[in-house]
């Protein structure tokens, strides 16, 4: 009777260990963080999986593997595709923005969207994908990406992140097609603006910390104003070679009018970091532009109120 008792004091003890590490792990969870897979106060949202996305349904599914009441983060990322791509580039942009790349830079729970630029007007483009980034249920250096033993098994949540894995791989083989095409304008300040200042993009500082990651050559071209003549020495010159300054570009009234007309509001940029993958295009332009057209960007974000930002800019692909 003696060792019955002393056997069901271990078995106790086990338990209460077990629920006192759960709810540990739980405490360290970010705000709004589904403590479970079925969360009775915050579940996921696994309704439908589709698992064959195309154009037609592309932007139909959508919300998949989010909580449902509350939001923890947002990564958007906004690709130009107005220039003519090589296939090397897009390599390169894809070990950038899908699979396991958002894995390893995007915690669980977070949204993840994309968005094209092209010729199509900004008002009128309609985000591709916006899903939730499954977690894996294995550790890593994000807070809540292993399973929860105390409400959750391992088994569910690897079949869920291959789901979303399929989801996601299914997207970037449609989103990077047709990457030869050229557009006849780039309108990047237009698409910057819009989803800072748009809750259509749902990218609103209700979200405690947001990523913009811009994909592009950073050359605006318009009919207001177009960095194919600003970053020229000599206009006689075919390519542009060398940014003037943005205080020059601010010198056009109608430029400067329409820029501060437009710029988001204080209130936007919190908790926000921008990431610019830089695209370098040699056939577009000439050596020793990337660096003047970096230093304009960044004066751009200052004027902005954009401070927490960082460029990576792509190797050469020759």
């Amino acid at each position: 009777m003696f060792q019955f008792h002393k056997n069901l004091r271990q078995i106790l003890l086990i338990f209460l260990s077990t629920l006192i590490i759960s709810n540990a792990n739980a405490n360290n969870y970010p705000d709004g963080y589904p403590e479970c897979w079925k969360d009775s106060e915050n579940p996921i949202n696994t309704s439908v999986v589709p698992l064959d996305i195309n154009k037609n349904n592309m932007g139909q599914t959508k919300d998949l593997f989010l909580p449902q009441n509350s939001k923890i983060g947002h990564k958007f990322f906004l690709v130009d595709f107005t220039s003519p791509l090589k296939k090397a580039q897009v390599d390169w942009i894809k070990q950038r923005i899908f699979g396991n790349a958002v894995v390893k830079t995007t915690p669980p729970y977070w949204r993840v969207s994309y968005l094209r630029i092209d010729d199509t007007p900004v008002q009128s483009q309609e985000i591709a994908y916006s899903h939730g980034r499954m977690k894996t249920g294995k550790n890593s250096k994000f807070v809540g990406e292993k399973v929860n033993s105390g409400c959750e098994g391992l088994k569910q949540i690897q079949t869920a992140f291959q789901a979303w894995s399929g989801i996601n791989k299914s997207f970037e083989n449609v989103f990077l097609k047709n990457y030869e095409t050229e557009a006849n304008r780039s309108l990047i300040f237009e698409y910057l603006f819009h989803i800072l200042r748009e809750p259509s993009m749902d990218f609103t500082t209700e979200y405690p910390e947001r990523e913009l990651v811009i994909v592009s050559d950073l050359m605006q071209h318009s009919k207001r104003f177009s960095f194919y003549k600003h970053c020229k020495t000599d206009l006689s010159l075919k390519k542009p070679n060398k940014c003037r300054t943005f205080e020059k570009l601010l010198k056009k009234t109608k430029v400067k009018n329409y820029i501060n007309d437009r710029k988001p509001s204080s209130e936007s940029l919190k908790n926000l970091k921008v990431t610019i993958l830089y695209i370098n295009h040699e056939y577009e332009t000439r050596e020793g532009l990337s660096s003047s057209l970096v230093t304009l960007w960044e004066d751009l974000f200052a004027h902005l109120g954009i401070d927490n930002y960082e460029i990576v800019k792509q190797l050469a692909i020759n």
